[in-house]
């Protein structure tokens, strides 16, 4: 039986970041130049939709616990938050490192 308590949204805010950031990786590895529209052939990188809707989701997942989250449950949200930022810092740098 699933309880309620007070580390449940900190629990589910740190899982939804992973579940956003998983696929995205998954997806930026996987991308072929076939897929590029136009445009991007031209341009010579992708748009990387998916990466900068992760950026965006991670984002607001952190304002949220920072401005919502009651207290900091024994360090759980303050850690939450820092691999919150980590995951950004991270799909920044596969951004940055796109040489198509």
């Amino acid at each position: 039986m699933f309880v309620l308590n007070k580390t449940t949204p900190i629990l589910a805010a740190t899982t939804l970041a992973v579940g956003l950031l998983m696929p995205t990786i998954s997806f930026a590895r996987g991308y072929q130049a076939g897929g590029k529209n136009l445009a991007e052939k031209k341009e010579g990188k992708e748009g990387h939709p998916v990466i900068k809707a992760a950026i965006r989701e991670l984002q607001h997942v952190k304002m949220q616990l920072q401005t919502k989250a009651a207290s900091d449950f024994k360090g759980h949200k303050a850690a939450a938050i820092k691999s919150i930022d980590e995951a950004i810092e991270h799909l920044n740098q596969a951004l940055q490192s796109d040489t198509k």
